[in-house]
């Protein structure tokens, strides 16, 4: 009955351990990748533009992304593995020690001669795997082209579904390939590694079954040695493969640390800047901007000042360096060369949170947000974020009020078709959405634009440019245009040709001077006669 009751409690204890250790199991997978995850975006936020614009920056975030809900967890279980076999293992090893020490030899030896040669595989498979990362990119967007509304139109226009289809479909069979070649030397050298602790376990049991015979151990010692031999080699077997588990979690973990590190060198960058407030003066002195992997400059010696109150608008050819002056300006590129002084403090040593308080963009490329239209105004000014007044007052300045008022929700209403309710937006809407975000931002002293009204028809951007000058008077602004009908509203216009500044003045003294201005505009005013005859 002892016995019986003992045994009972055993089973019941060991069925409540099992269920609360996958329980916690599970809790902590889960936590795992809830914390690493939310770690990883959040280190992102120290990353710049130019970071973005490295295909090597996406290597490392893609590394890391792959791993992080995956291996820490394979890591911490690998390890509870090991102990576990090792509490089995030294018990069965006492048993075996007290009948025949030698039969250790041949289980103890085995890993260590096994060893070399499972770390070189994990090697080479991470090798692969890392040397393939921009493979996998590249796969990725592939399948990203064929599946989301905003390119699928073009695609089924131009008819490159198949030619799309075939890139992705060679590359996932490549990875295929890579992974059964992989796969095969594993199995191959784990099944000889098996084999040999099979053989070794044979010449035991045969030792021990020889010793029965001749009376020398009883049966119940033969199933004793029989039994702990097979644990012994099964024990010995998962404490070698969780090893080699855990070397090969650790490599691939590590990607996650090198993002981190990667990261925290550029929060490093970012700190002990100087703090600012409104400013009167920008002065750009022999501003020069040439991108990696270029031999040509994108601008070249650039030298002018902006004051307060000015509205600079900037034209030229495509490539000609108007993108990248506004992206500098506003702060996304710090690798220029040259100077560029606000109020007498330079560019790269402002706290970067603290100019763009006082900096409101819209770049050409402006994001369209999958949420409603609140949100999509209200990221203007993310400390302000639910003033609806303040956020219907914006939307009034860009003209946007007209449109959203028709809206079934008006400002609540979700836009785009990612989610369910929304609806899709034209894109002079959308546009208008993304001006009316830059008009939360009241308080920055320079209002950064580019090419704001690509997408509005001529009486909203001739609209657009009379509201945006009777309401933003006292700061500088400073934006780019093909239609040289925006650039008479500005009292300042910047000619750049091939990333040189190469004449400034206001419209009608650059029309006198029958240069390069006067050239651009005429023939933007024969264009414009002969698309309307």
């Amino acid at each position: 009955i002892y016995l019986f009751i003992l045994f009972s409690l055993v089973s019941i204890i060991s069925t409540i351990i099992t269920n609360i250790y996958n329980y916690v199991g599970v809790k902590l997978n889960q936590f795992l990748y809830y914390k690493l995850n939310t770690m990883l975006i959040e280190k992102t936020k120290y990353l710049t533009l130019k970071d973005y614009e490295n295909n090597e920056t996406y290597d490392l975030l893609q590394r890391a992304e792959q791993e992080v809900g995956v291996r820490p967890f394979q890591i911490i279980t690998t390890v509870a593995s090991i102990l576990s076999s090792l509490i089995s293992v030294i018990s069965s090893i006492i048993i075996l020690y007290t009948w025949h020490s030698w039969t250790l030899f041949g289980f103890i030896i085995l890993p260590f001669l096994a060893f070399k040669y499972f770390i070189r595989i994990n090697e080479n498979e991470y090798k692969v795997l890392f040397n393939r990362t921009q493979y996998e990119r590249e796969s990725w967007y592939v399948s990203h082209l064929l599946t989301k509304d905003e390119y699928i139109k073009e695609i089924i226009n131009l008819n490159l579904f198949k030619y799309l289809f075939h890139k992705f479909d060679c590359l996932r069979k490549k990875f295929f390939k890579e992974n059964i070649k992989i796969e095969k030397q594993k199995s191959l050298f784990t099944s000889l590694y098996q084999f040999s602790n099979s053989i070794i376990t044979l010449f035991i049991v045969y030792q021990a079954l020889s010793e029965t015979f001749f009376n020398k151990i009883m049966i119940g010692n033969l199933t004793t040695y029989i039994n702990t031999t097979e644990k012994v080699e099964t024990s010995i077997r998962s404490i070698v493969g969780s090893i080699f588990s855990l070397h090969q979690s650790c490599l691939y973990a590590n990607n996650i640390f090198i993002f981190f590190d990667y990261c925290q060198e550029k929060k490093k960058q970012t700190l002990y800047g100087k703090q600012i407030g409104d400013f009167q003066t920008i002065e750009l002195i022999n501003l020069s901007y040439k991108y990696p992997l270029r031999d040509e400059y994108a601008l070249k010696d650039i030298t002018i000042t902006l004051h307060r109150g000015d509205t600079i608008a900037l034209v030229g050819d495509n490539g000609s360096g108007k993108s990248t002056l506004l992206k500098i300006l506003s702060g996304m590129y710090l690798d220029y060369e040259g100077s560029i002084l606000i109020d007498g403090t330079e560019l790269r040593d402002i706290d970067q949170t603290s100019l763009s308080k006082k900096v409101s963009v819209i770049f050409q490329d402006y994001n369209k947000y999958q949420f409603t239209v609140k949100e999509n105004i209200g990221f203007g000014d993310i400390l302000d974020f639910n003033n609806i007044n303040k956020i219907k007052k914006s939307a009034e300045l860009a003209n946007a009020d007209i449109f959203i008022n028709k809206l079934n929700k008006k400002y609540e209403q979700q836009v785009g078709t990612w989610f369910a309710g929304g609806t899709q937006l034209s894109g002079g809407q959308w546009q208008k959405l993304a001006i009316s975000r830059l008009f939360m931002n009241d308080k920055a002293s320079i209002y950064i634009l580019d090419e704001p009204t690509s997408s509005l028809d001529i009486i909203s951007e001739h609209n657009f440019f009379l509201d945006f000058s009777k309401n933003i008077s006292n700061s500088i602004v400073i934006f780019s245009t093909h239609r040289f009908v925006s650039a008479k509203f500005s009292n300042k216009i910047l000619v750049l040709d091939n990333g040189k500044l190469i004449e400034c003045g206001t419209h009608d003294n650059l029309i006198k001077k029958k240069g390069k201005y006067y050239k651009m505009y005429n023939y933007y005013l024969r264009s414009y006669e002969i698309i309307h005859e």
